[in-house]
């Protein structure tokens, strides 16, 4: 909702009727009335002396603003805002750890249980230096948003056609330069680090499995990420995480992964198969962390690449 007011009420606001407080008539007995016309406010007032120094009446407007800033270009606001949680993301953002400036993509989210319960929203945010050079990545020269959103496959019958990239594959191409991303979590309700923590493990431990079964880890690597994992889950303190503030999950440009929470740093891993792995959960072909997250950021990429 946003508000205009015309020429008088700022006039009263800044002078006028400040003088007027410590006068005589200040002290009579003051009434107003509001009028509400094609949704317009006109207030009336008895007191002759703030009467006097409005001059003449003043509108206040409300008007409907659009939920992604982005696409008002009356709007200035430099904020999207989630339409299911009413969660505001900036759409630029600096981490406090050493990383390049990171703009929003996308934004959603995410809900659990049969209940659909709303736990947080997320927001991905991508190094801005690379969000004008999508296309020239290999296999993003002809991206659309269903790319992101449809599942690999080898049939001669793809609409997509090969060799473009599709699902998961676009942003483990992604992951694969020195690209920094991060998502940025603000819970929806007060949690607790240790409901993250256990989300995050979950994930990471369900991905090296498929990982183990496609057999591309060896063993010093299922020792390391192991070792990994444990490191992460130490990061995160026995405390409630109150709704509003934000845990950001930053993949930094060499890899790895750091978690922030409320600007302070908790922790580093340095493992870079943590880093791109726990991104690609948000993406993933099956079980994505949150359906509404990956739709718009596969929407926000498409737009980026038709810059």
């Amino acid at each position: 909702m946003s508000f205009r007011a015309t020429t008088p009420m700022f006039n009263f606001l800044r002078g006028g009727a400040a003088r007027r407080i410590g006068s005589p008539k200040s002290r009579l007995p003051t009434f107003a009335a509001l009028t509400i016309v094609g949704g317009a406010v006109w207030i009336s007032v008895s007191n002759e002396g703030l009467r006097d120094s409005l001059k003449a009446p003043f509108l206040v407007h409300a008007d409907s603003a659009a939920t992604d800033f982005r696409d008002d270009p009356k709007s200035q606001a430099p904020f999207r805002v989630d339409p299911d949680t009413s969660i505001a993301f900036p759409l630029t953002f600096t981490t406090t750890s050493p990383s390049p400036s990171l703009t929003l993509v996308g934004l959603g989210v995410r809900k659990v249980s049969f209940l659909r319960v709303k736990v947080y929203s997320a927001g991905f945010y991508l190094d801005e230096r690379f969000t004008n050079d999508l296309h020239n990545i290999p296999g993003w020269h002809t991206f659309t948003a269903q790319h992101l959103l449809t599942p690999p496959t080898t049939s001669p019958s793809d609409l997509l056609g090969a060799p473009q990239l599709s699902g998961e594959g676009l942003i483990r191409s992604l992951l694969d330069r020195p690209i920094a991303c991060a998502v940025r979590i603000v819970p929806n309700r007060n949690t607790d680090f240790g409901h993250l923590r256990d989300a995050f493990t979950r994930a990471l431990v369900a991905r090296q499995k498929i990982a183990r079964t496609a057999g591309t880890l060896t063993e010093s690597d299922e020792s390391r990420i192991a070792e990994s994992i444990q490191l992460l889950k130490s990061f995160f303190p026995s405390q409630t995480v109150m709704k509003g503030k934000d845990v950001v999950l930053l993949r930094p440009p060499e890899g790895g992964l750091v978690v922030e929470f409320e600007g302070k740093v908790l922790g580093r891993v340095n493992d870079p198969w943590i880093g791109k792995e726990l991104m690609l959960t948000y993406f993933a072909d099956k079980d994505v962390i949150s359906d509404k997250l990956k739709e718009d950021v596969a929407q926000g990429l498409e737009k980026l690449i038709r810059k």
